[in-house]
């Protein structure tokens, strides 16, 4: 142990005292409970380090997560904070993904002022593969709110996925990274979006 930096360990430290707190969540009120899950959240966000892999792929501590979830589903704040925390744990630390996970995110694809920030996660899940109707969500994505984080997104998931888009989808992406170029206020921003217009054509 005493060769991990004592920045780690401090964070390491951290993190367990959040998880021990969120896992005694029914003991909490809402408000200290909502800011358990916060910081918890926030640490899964750190720079990636392979010293919190035991911490972060816990299977046990996601079912609990999902668990609140299902307590709280209407709580928009809280379910933002979880969509990010497990999103987080599965992309950078290889949470094994599950199916309740999966439909955890897609029950919150279209939830008003939640939906962007699953969009941040669900192209990616292995179970999204077989979702039926892909390019009907990914055009969704870019008119949800809060507006920036679902341009965000959608710019993400292009970047992703540009290549396969079917030819019916092809104008409306062009014509939105067009729309992006103009209204951007710098020179690398419009050209930046210029050229992601092209090359979606």
């Amino acid at each position: 142990m005493s060769n991990i930096p004592h920045k780690i360990q401090k964070n390491i430290d951290n993190i367990e005292v959040l998880k021990n707190q969120v896992s005694q969540w029914r003991k909490l009120s809402m408000e200290d409970l909502f800011q358990s899950v916060k910081e918890f959240e926030k640490t899964s966000r750190l720079e990636v380090s392979n010293y919190y892999n035991y911490l972060f792929n816990d299977v046990k501590f996601s079912e609990t997560l999902l668990d609140i979830y299902r307590s709280n589903a209407d709580n928009a704040k809280l379910v933002i904070l979880l969509i990010s925390a497990i999103g987080n744990m599965i992309q950078r630390y290889n949470l094994p993904e599950s199916l309740d996970m999966y439909e955890f995110m897609v029950e919150n694809a279209y939830k008003k002022n939640v939906g962007p920030y699953v969009a941040i996660f669900l192209p990616r899940l292995e179970h999204f593969k077989k979702y039926s109707k892909k390019w009907q969500y990914f055009m969704n994505v870019k008119e949800m709110s809060p507006k920036k984080v679902a341009e965000s997104s959608f710019e993400v998931i292009m970047e992703l996925h540009g290549n396969e888009i079917p030819e019916e989808n092809k104008e409306e992406v062009v014509h939105y990274f067009n729309k992006k170029s103009e209204e951007s206020n710098n020179e690398y921003g419009k050209q930046h979006y210029l050229d992601l217009a092209n090359k979606f054509k």
